[in-house]
């Protein structure tokens, strides 16, 4: 199973460029992902340009075998449908503003979408504008900041696992 998302990008014309993401796109999972690696706008941008991914990893990476589980990189970079499985019609989508967005960017079966909004005023550690994630899910009406969610829902996940592995050595 699946838990599909579309992450966009939100341009200095209010225009937003998205594409679509099929693996892991709950809060916790792709959203903790977005927060971790993903706040650069540039790069955030060229990843989405690159169109619809089986999955986001820690960086955008280079061609390779799209069902090439063993590949020392497949872990860790983005999968993409164009680039790494050849397949047509997989582009980003062009949205007109955050209403367009949140109305239409649902249409695939996506479970959350994220926007990354640029002229929020964040910086990174080195004072470099950074992006700020917001993101809604099927329900939702309107953006909410990403960050707090994301982190509370990757630590639950965390203690999920923790649980099975003490479970296992209690058994």
């Amino acid at each position: 199973m699946a838990t599909r998302a579309r992450i966009g990008l939100q341009k200095e014309d209010g225009t937003i460029i998205a594409s679509y993401q099929h693996w892991d796109g709950y809060p916790g999972g792709l959203g903790y992902n977005l927060e971790d690696h993903w706040t650069d706008p540039a790069k955030v941008g060229q990843a989405i340009e690159l169109g619809n991914s089986s999955k986001w990893g820690q960086f955008i990476g280079t061609k390779i075998d799209f069902d090439d589980r063993d590949c020392e990189t497949y872990e860790y970079q983005n999968v993409y449908y164009m680039r790494d499985r050849g397949e047509k019609d997989q582009e980003a989508r062009v949205y007109k503003d955050e209403a367009d967005y949140l109305a239409n960017g649902f249409n695939s079966g996506e479970e959350y979408i994220y926007l990354m909004k640029v002229d929020t005023g964040k910086t990174d550690y080195l004072g470099k504008a950074r992006g700020e994630w917001f993101y809604a899910d099927y329900n939702g009406i309107t953006m909410k900041p990403l960050e707090e969610d994301a982190i509370l829902e990757h630590i639950q996940m965390l203690n999920r696992h923790l649980e099975r592995i003490l479970e296992k050595k209690v058994a």
